[in-house]
Parts: structure tokens; C-alpha cells; sequence
């Protein structure tokens, strides 16, 4: 008997004018070809009139008047009782990634360990407009979680949006200070991090002696800038 594999949800976010459709495009064929569960793309954006075919907008509400980055907070008041899989929309998928939905914690976001890499992040410890800007050892460019789970911190933002986008300095710095449970990719296996375009053992961006080939992982994190994507062409056209 053919066992039925369950249909995943990925998902992104697309606001403002930071990514195109071509950034959709090149996500939705990396998946295409790395995922072999049926899956539906859903996209947080404030167009959903300028989608490409294939993609399941959710209009975002634009009174919330957020910035950036920080429209990523939507993804938690989804209310969905299923788990999700966020990509941002400069990442690069090199390999199959089925393997994520397996022996999943419900309760927790799983993320990037930037503190296995040795990310470099100037902006910890600066005051900053009074406040002291909180360090961050996580990245939330891909991120696997229940949106049922994670209402919490959409609510704690919302009670004082201004105050919380200043005081963290960051969306990553927000859940990892208020998330009740963080979980980690492994990034021998799970991603590589092009780092501010650094692709090599900088000090900056990697500890001493650390072993990370890039060609093991399915992901490699990119912060959207053209020159990344030179040599990687072969993953998303």
C-alpha cells in the first residue's frame, strides 16, 4: 500500500521593495527541486497582486506600520496548528531538505547557531539611543516552527511595537531573548553562512580551526547582494 506523504508549508516574506519577483522565482525552483514532499509556498507580503504563479499570498495588515525585517513578526500570528518552514528570500538551496520535518519540537523555533560559526556582530554591547544592544547568537533566515506555539511573541511585540524595534535592534535579538524555546540547525549538515560576502575563514566570521565544508549542507546564506550568487547559478535557473 503507497503510504500518502503530508503536504509541508513553506513559507516567506516579501514586503516593500528589498526583493523582486525574481527573488520568488529563484526560491520557488530550489525548492521545487530539493523537496519531494507535496508542499504549498505561502507568501506574507503587502502585494499579493504581484506574485508569481504557484505562491499562496497572505496580505499583511499595513496599519501595523512596521519596518523591514521586523514584518517577520507576522509569521507568529498565523494561528496555525501545523509546522512551517521560513526561508528568507536570499538564502540558496542546494540540496534536499525533507529531512527537517523529522523529530520535530513543536513548542520550539528551530534556527541558525550563528555562535558555531563565529558570526561577527559589531552592534552587540553598543548603546545605542539609551539602550544597550542586546547580543544575538542566532540567525532567523531559516527558520521551522508551529505558528500556534509562537502567538506569544507577536503579542509581547505588539504591545509596544516602537519600543521593541529599538530596543532590539533586530529581529533575531527579539526571539532570542523572548523565545520560550530555541532549537538549532546543525550547521555541519544544515547551512553554510556567506557572512557580509565574506566566503573564506575570516577571523571576523569564524572561530580558530573551525571545519565547515559548505558542499555538505543544503542551505547557504547569502544576504542578498548580487556578487553572493556568482558561482551558485546552477542551484536556482
Amino acid at each position: 500500500m503507497k503510504i500518502l506523504k503530508q503536504t509541508v508549508s513553506i513559507l516567506c516574506v516579501k514586503t516593500g521593495t528589498k526583493y523582486s519577483r525574481l527573488d520568488l522565482n529563484r526560491l520557488q525552483v530550489m525548492v521545487e527541486r530539493n523537496c519531494t514532499l507535496p508542499f504549498i509556498i505561502y507568501c506574507l507580503t503587502d502585494n499579493v497582486d504581484d506574485l508569481p504563479e504557484g505562491f499562496v499570498g497572505i496580505k499583511v495588515d499595513s496599519t501595523l506600520d512596521l519596518e523591514k525585517y521586523w514584518w517577520k513578526i507576522c509569521l507568529f500570528n498565523l494561528g496555525w496548528n501545523e509546522t512551517v518552514l521560513y526561508f528568507d528570500l536570499d538564502i540558496i538551496i542546494q540540496k534536499n531538505f525533507d529531512y527537517v520535518f523529522d523529530n520535530i519540537k513543536e513548542n520550539s523555533i528551530k534556527c541558525l547557531d550563528t555562535s558555531n560559526v563565529g558570526t561577527y556582530y559589531p552592534y552587540d554591547g553598543r548603546k545605542d539611543n539609551i539602550l544597550i544592544i542586546p547580543p544575538v547568537t542566532i540567525n532567523s533566515s531559516i527558520m521551522l516552527f508551529n505558528p500556534s506555539f509562537q502567538k506569544h511573541l507577536f503579542d509581547l511585540f505588539m504591545v509596544n511595537p516602537d519600543y521593541n524595534m529599538v530596543k532590539w535592534w533586530g529581529f533575531d535579538r527579539f526571539i532570542e531573548h523572548n523565545s520560550k524555546d530555541i532549537t538549532l540547525f546543525d550547521y555541519r549538515k544544515d547551512y553554510y553562512l556567506r557572512a557580509k560576502g565574506v566566503d573564506k575563514y575570516d577571523p571576523r566570521y569564524t572561530k580558530t580551526g573551525l571545519t565547515h565544508d559548505p558542499r555538505k549542507t543544503f542551505c547557504i546564506m547569502n544576504q542578498c547582494k548580487p556578487e553572493h550568487y556568482i558561482g551558485l547559478e546552477k542551484y536556482f535557473i
